[in-house]
């Protein structure tokens, strides 16, 4: 399966601010074209790994500063969630 995260490594540190906010929408996480903005420059200059928690707690710490608390854990759960039903 490491293929596999490597692969969604690489699309999450590809997304468009675009992207960002069409992917949120279907779980009713709205984003600002600024905040969609500063969020897809942090997932291209931070290149994290998402199946690292610790890594991944520290984004989430930066990204609560931009988008607020409740968003942030809200996005949290929605990748948590993702990375267990695909047995990640």
């Amino acid at each position: 399966m490491k293929w596999l995260q490597t692969f969604v490594n690489t699309k999450l540190h590809q997304l468009s601010a675009e992207e960002l906010r069409r992917y949120a929408a279907p779980f009713d996480l709205k984003l600002t074209n600024r905040e969609s903005e500063i969020l897809a420059r942090l997932l291209k200059q931070d290149k994290i790994d998402f199946f690292n928690e610790k890594e991944r707690a520290l984004l989430f710490k930066r990204v609560e500063g931009v988008i607020g608390t409740a968003r942030a854990r809200k996005l949290e759960t929605i990748v948590q969630t993702f990375l267990q039903e695909n047995k990640l």
